[in-house]
């Protein structure tokens, strides 16, 4: 019996010793703290949703995006990787293979191959634009307001890729309401869940028609508020105000708010969905909602996301900034993202909120 639980203490230990030893790697808990520039930052972040959920946000949109990344990137690429956006897909696939087969789903309405020339607008550290480009060959540039996330994605890219699939990508600095690019410069444009950091789209809209070739797609994945969502319901508007917090965002909008800015341009609608909707379509009871990691306790596949994951950061960061190996703000940072987490959670179980509004629009000829 002495053994056994002599054993079973060992066990525990060397499990914990491991944990840890990822856990505070640098490409663990340490890698939160690459961007030191948190604590006036989260600070100023803050004060932009100082108001109830009652009142109108009044902040620049640009201004908080890029105030928002500086702050949380490090924590969504510990949390959630370098592909900053939701997947959908069935129970039996992972986390990563949602969000991987939602990539190649791009590629696949683009007709994207070889030899074509795309833009990813708000493209993050790039996580997509590897995938698809890995995936097509094609040559894609991606375009995000943060300086910092150029500097992740480009260090990312040459860590991970090869040369040769490398020289077909290329990342830039700007603002996709006036881009820097000529007219009639892509064969494709694609954005994923990145023009909800802009409440009034028609200026990226109008923005990606000039610089899409005529013939052109332009494919859109954005966050909207369903028909659901009731105005009125103080529940619904405490949720949406958590999602904008949590999340850099400006007021969110509808779903049919965002197909009226599509009508204001000369782009031909080609496809209009929720793609959430079409998941459920597909694999019925096998169907794996897209706010799945967001509300298990506890996922040795993504614990990091679960609220057992959470929980445990909270601690450790009291800690770290206690100690001054974190840099003040990064606590304030976390919370803020926890914001998110639980009302993106809430929202998907009432279903007032999709993140897969989808559009492919096209340049006429």
């Amino acid at each position: 019996m002495g053994l056994a639980k002599s054993a079973t203490y060992v066990a525990i230990l060397s499990a914990l010793l491991v944990f840890f030893q990822n856990y505070l790697s640098d490409k663990g808990i340490l890698a939160l703290f690459r961007n030191t520039d948190k604590s006036g930052s989260i600070s100023r972040y803050d004060s932009f949703y100082d108001q109830s959920p009652e009142e109108k946000l009044k902040h620049y949109d640009q201004e908080g995006t890029d105030l928002f990344y500086n702050v949380a990137t490090d924590f969504y690429e510990y949390g959630w990787g370098d592909s900053f956006h939701f997947g959908i897909g069935q129970l039996s696939e992972s986390r990563l293979e949602t969000i991987t087969a939602l990539e190649h789903y791009i590629s696949m309405k683009l007709g994207l191959k070889e030899g074509m020339k795309v833009t990813d607008l708000g493209c993050g550290v790039g996580g997509p634009l590897r995938s698809i480009t890995s995936f097509t060959g094609a040559d894609i540039t991606g375009l995000t307001i943060n300086q910092y996330q150029v500097d992740r994605a480009t260090k990312i890219t040459e860590q991970l890729l090869s040369a040769n699939t490398a020289k077909h990508i290329q990342f830039m600095q700007g603002d996709f309401t006036k881009t820097p690019f000529e007219d009639n410069s892509f064969d494709a444009i694609y954005t994923i869940e990145a023009m909800v950091h802009v409440s009034d789209r028609s200026h990226a809209y109008a923005e990606a028609y000039r610089i899409l070739k005529p013939g052109g797609l332009f494919l859109n994945i954005d966050w909207v508020m369903t028909e659901i969502y009731v105005p009125e319901d103080v529940e619904h508007r405490a949720i949406k105000r958590g999602i904008e917090h949590g999340n850099g965002l400006p007021e969110l909008i509808t779903r049919k708010r965002n197909n009226q800015y599509y009508a204001d341009t000369k782009f031909e609608i080609v496809e209009e969905s929720d793609l959430t909707d079409r998941s459920i379509e597909l694999y019925g009871d096998h169907n794996q909602p897209w706010y799945t990691p967001l509300k298990a306790d506890f996922s040795w596949e993504g614990w990091r996301q679960s609220n057992f994951g959470r929980k445990a950061l909270d601690y450790l960061l009291v800690v770290l900034e206690a100690v001054g190996i974190a840099p003040v703000g990064s606590l304030q940072t976390k919370r803020m993202l926890d914001d998110a987490a639980i009302n993106l959670r809430l929202s998907g179980e009432k279903m007032i909120f999709t993140p897969a509004h989808f559009i492919l629009a096209k340049k006429p000829e």
